[in-house]
């Protein structure tokens, strides 16, 4: 019973430490760029705040070339415990403002 209670311990951390991962600014295609990231809160995280995270991202990478995000598509999935973690999916272009 104690190593259970251990190895799900140990299986939540990893989860969660692993959960805030950022692909970052992604080139895709054709002037269309991607970001990629995963709740902090891990399988129990929403993907609110990720999405709104992606937005700052993408927003801070056009603003270097004085641009502005044109969102292309964007793809939010909320966790499901113990299955998998909130995640959202950004495609957009760098447009004139």
């Amino acid at each position: 019973m104690q190593k259970l209670a251990t190895a799900t311990a140990v299986a939540a951390l990893s989860l969660a430490l692993v959960g805030c991962a950022s692909t970052g600014v992604v080139p895709a295609d054709r002037g269309t760029y991607m970001i990629s990231k995963q709740s902090a809160a891990g399988v129990f995280g929403t993907p609110d705040g990720v999405r709104a995270d992606i937005y700052v991202e993408a927003n801070e990478y056009c603003a270097r070339t004085g641009n502005a995000v044109e969102t292309v598509s964007i793809e939010a999935k909320p966790a499901i415990p113990f299955v998998r973690t909130g995640s959202a999916l950004l495609y957009f272009k760098c447009v004139p403002k």
